[in-house]
């Protein structure tokens, strides 16, 4: 992977590589964490500063609409300022607006600092992804990514499940004021061991056209995609609005960049054949990854009655195996076939899917548990690999364009799938809904015992009406759930045929910066 630093600064050693790598990875994990830990506690922020529950839902999307902004300029704003200050300045505004957070006495106030956080958090993504790989040599690049892809991996599943525990003990506040700790060492971790890697400074100029499009473009789409479900999608104006807005401000953007001297984004780098099929193959996976991770705990808490705290500890279990396996299989993925280790995992998640699809209201909470411990076990034989494959031939001074729009498609693609999925998954309940009342109106031999023995059972035939409504309810909302994940199979289906597309030759080291070109 033709991934260096500067190449009279060797990499880290010892426990200064130890300090550095968890300061680095730290940030990184603080903000996927972030992106998912506000959700359990929506109704005590709303509660506690007098927001109603539509509108502590912008907790969140502000958030995501900031950090999606920011994703694609991490490459200019590195060149213009240098990545290891950049980074480091981007972690320290980052925990001074937690502070503010939690300090807010107003969800306006909230609102702003939010804003904040997510701007900063947008460039904790790509700069860690490219910074980690300088600290450790090209041989070991494997275990650097494998040890950065379990923040993407633990950081969602995480999230709510400290949330939860945090708001019940704590109070809300304390989901932001966990990050001032964390972000105050990985501060003194980057300016202590990573300055000697600074990158040089370059005076490049600011493309204000272009920016203003893309900003403009991705906030539309982004506010479409959190608001469509709440203003039923199409059927409303609004959306229209946002959807052709950021359409046509986006398609204007990608014209305009193609002959400009100073891009906000390079698109060149979509000339390369395995970014290109990499980030496709990434964005795809993990938003079928976000989706079952969004969905399966819902399902848990409004059909089978777990608690959160329940729902959490199910949902704990998918980071078992990841935490514990990851790096060791990153440093032993360079050794391996990418399309075969890729094929396999999809092929596993595609198995463990459908298993999530054929659950019942009857299953049982060992069953809910291990399947949510296989689909950890899909994750490194998928994530590290592909990650290797998609930055194999990108020139070290393009990794921060590289990781900045690789880390932006995976973020939009789950914004997409979250929107779809939850919009699929309550469209199919409708339907099934009907199907199920429309059997229970015709006459039968089941449904007159299903009756007789409620009203046995409640004592009222109005109290058994309400039972069967309720049954009714519980069996649209799994037989829809199976429908989306019959979907998610579907989309990982496509995923393993792209697979098959990738080069033959296992990950080798990479020749010196000065020998890499830019793409393949």
């Amino acid at each position: 992977m033709n991934i260096a630093g500067n190449s009279d600064v060797p990499p880290l050693e010892g426990g200064e590589r130890f300090l550095a790598s968890a300061g680095v990875l730290l940030a990184s994990f603080m903000n996927v964490l972030d992106t998912t830990i506000a959700v359990v506690a929506l109704p005590a922020i709303s509660g506690g500063l007098g927001a109603t529950p539509s509108q502590g839902s912008w907790v969140l999307t502000i958030y995501s609409v900031c950090l999606a902004v920011v994703l694609p300029l991490a490459g200019w704003i590195s060149r213009r300022f240098g990545q290891i200050r950049s980074f480091y300045i981007a972690v320290f505004v980052f925990t001074l607006t937690s502070w503010l957070c939690a300090s807010a006495s107003s969800f306006n106030e909230l609102l702003i600092f939010r804003a904040l956080q997510g701007m900063s958090g947008g460039l904790l993504i790509p700069y860690s992804q490219s910074i980690i790989l300088r600290i450790y040599p090209v041989e070991e690049h494997g275990k650097a990514l494998g040890l950065w892809g379990l923040t993407s991996a633990v950081g969602p599943v995480a999230g709510p499940i400290l949330g939860g525990l945090i708001t019940d003990h704590l109070g809300w506040p304390w989901i932001f004021y966990i990050n001032i700790p964390i972000g105050l060492f990985c501060v003194w971790a980057c300016v202590t061991f990573m300055r000697r890697y600074e990158t040089p400074i370059k005076r490049v100029p600011v493309d204000v056209i272009g920016l203003l499009l893309l900003v403009v473009g991705i906030i539309s789409l982004q506010l479409m995609l959190d608001r469509g479900h709440e203003l039923d999608w199409f059927a409303s104006r609004q959306v229209w609005v946002l959807a052709g807005v950021g359409t046509l401000c986006l398609v204007f953007f990608f014209i305009w960049e193609l002959d400009e001297e100073h891009p906000v984004v390079d698109l060149s780098l979509f000339a390369g054949f395995s970014f290109t099929i990499g980030a496709v193959m990434t964005a795809l996976f993990y938003g079928v990854f976000i989706v079952v991770a969004v969905m399966y705990p819902l399902w848990m808490q409004t059909v089978m009655g777990y608690t959160p705290g329940a729902a959490g500890m199910v949902m704990a279990m998918t980071t078992l195996f990841p935490i514990l396996t990851m790096p060791l299989l990153g440093q032993r993925a360079r050794n391996w076939d990418p399309r075969l280790a890729i094929f396999a995992g999809i092929a596993l998640m595609i198995v463990i899917v459908m298993l999530h699809g054929s659950l019942t209201v009857q299953v049982s909470s060992t069953y809910l548990t291990v399947v949510r411990f296989m689909i950890g076990l899909s994750m490194p034989f998928v994530w590290t690999p592909l990650m290797m494959i998609t930055f194999s031939n990108i020139a070290a001074h393009k990794m921060d364009d590289a990781t900045g729009l690789y880390n932006f498609l995976r973020m939009l693609a789950s914004s997409m799938a979250t929107a779809l999925g939850i919009t699929l998954w309550d469209d199919r309940t409708i339907v099934h809904r009907a199907d199920l009342v429309a059997r229970m109106s015709e006459s039968s031999i089941e449904r007159t015992e299903f009756l007789t023995q409620a009203t046995a059972a409640t004592g009222d035939v109005d109290a058994a009406l309400v039972m069967a409504e309720n049954i009714i309810f519980q069996q649209a909302r799994t037989m829809a759930q199976q429908d989306v994940f019959l979907a998610a199979c579907a989309v990982l289906v496509v995923v393993a045929l792209l697979a098959l597309t990738l080069s033959r030759a296992r990950l080798a080291p990479a020749p010196a910066p000065d020998q890499g070109a830019g793409n393949d």
